[in-house]
């Protein structure tokens, strides 16, 4: 038996859990949970035959999606997980890292499994990256850069940072498979009072890699955009590019007397064309049948909400170097 879904949240980004979900487990397996009744109303009239509630029973499901405001992820996901259900929560899981690791520890004490919608870990371009990279296709991966920039959402629970970065932080941790050793961020309040609208971090890790994100909700071209730099090759993930994932036959060669740049023809990775969010759905799914952990699960939430509250212990303290060490 396919399982009950409710989703808490149907604004943004919620609405588009109703409809994926609705398309997986069909609606008359969903109740779409919102204390907006004309979010209500307008999920009611797309999806006909779907359950609308203001408050979610708990009796009434087998698992939860979470797509509220960022700041009350932690305590509803902890009174889900407590009421022994499976939960897949936005990013980021929570905004304090001993919140993430205590919605871990619940997830471990109630056997239940525990999801972050991660979902550029899902992308076809990642995950083709992903394998560029295991096999060798780049050499030893050196360094990278990742770009979110848009004139977009200024939002006033969180800032760029929280906002926009998860989704590349999750990425680098996903490409790099390690965590960092330090981060130093800077950030700037243009718009409203201490909540950043462009930050920059660089991140340095104990195999002597780098990285770079930058995040901001407030340039004039929309950027999503993540460049891989190797010993043998680059490559470059572009989200709103039609070749998504272009890999670059380009690197500095020591030919003994000195370097040379080698420029060699570049390739368009063909891609599945599945949409990401499905994918993670899929997973969930995949995930509560099987009781499997998915690739995103708690710890890749606590491994991300770590390096987050570093980054910005650092913007707090104007870029100085911050310790991130080992995830728990």
């Amino acid at each position: 038996m396919r399982p009950r879904l409710g989703i808490v949240g149907t604004g943004g980004w919620g609405k588009n859990h109703v409809r994926v979900f609705s398309e997986l487990l069909g609606t008359e397996r969903i109740t779409a949970c919102d204390v907006d009744p004309d979010r209500r109303a307008a999920i009611a009239k797309h999806h006909p035959g779907i359950s609308t509630v203001e408050r979610l029973d708990y009796a009434t499901v087998d698992a939860v999606v979470i797509a509220t405001p960022a700041p009350t992820h932690a305590p509803l996901a902890a009174e889900a997980l407590a009421a022994g259900l499976d939960v897949l929560v936005e990013k980021p899981m929570t905004l304090a890292p001993r919140d993430a690791l205590r919605l871990v520890e619940l997830a471990n004490e109630h056997h239940r499994i525990l999801m972050v919608d991660h979902l550029l870990e899902y992308h076809p371009a990642v995950t083709a990256l992903k394998s560029l990279l295991d096999q060798g296709d780049l050499g030893s991966l050196l360094h990278s850069t990742s770009d979110r920039l848009n004139l977009g959402v200024v939002r006033s629970a969180e800032n760029a940072w929280w906002s926009l970065a998860p989704h590349d932080v999750s990425v680098m941790l996903y490409l790099f498979g390690e965590m960092p050793a330090t981060v130093s961020a800077h950030g700037a309040s243009f718009l409203q009072d201490k909540i950043e609208d462009v930050v920059t971090a660089i991140f340095r890790f104990p195999s002597g890699r780098m990285a770079q994100i930058r995040s901001s909700w407030l340039d004039p071209i929309k950027t999503r955009r993540v460049i891989i730099v190797g010993t043998e090759g680059m490559a470059v993930l572009d989200e709103t590019a039609e070749q998504r994932l272009v890999v670059h036959d380009k690197r500095a060669v020591d030919d003994g007397g000195g370097w040379n740049v080698h420029r060699g023809e570049e390739r368009s990775v063909p891609l599945d064309v599945t949409e990401p969010l499905r994918a993670m759905a899929e997973a969930f799914v995949d995930s509560i049948e099987s009781r499997t952990p998915p690739r995103s699960d708690g710890m890749d939430g606590l491994r991300v909400v770590r390096v987050l509250e570093a980054a910005q212990r650092s913007i707090t303290a104007g870029g100085a170097p911050m310790t991130i060490g080992d995830c728990l």
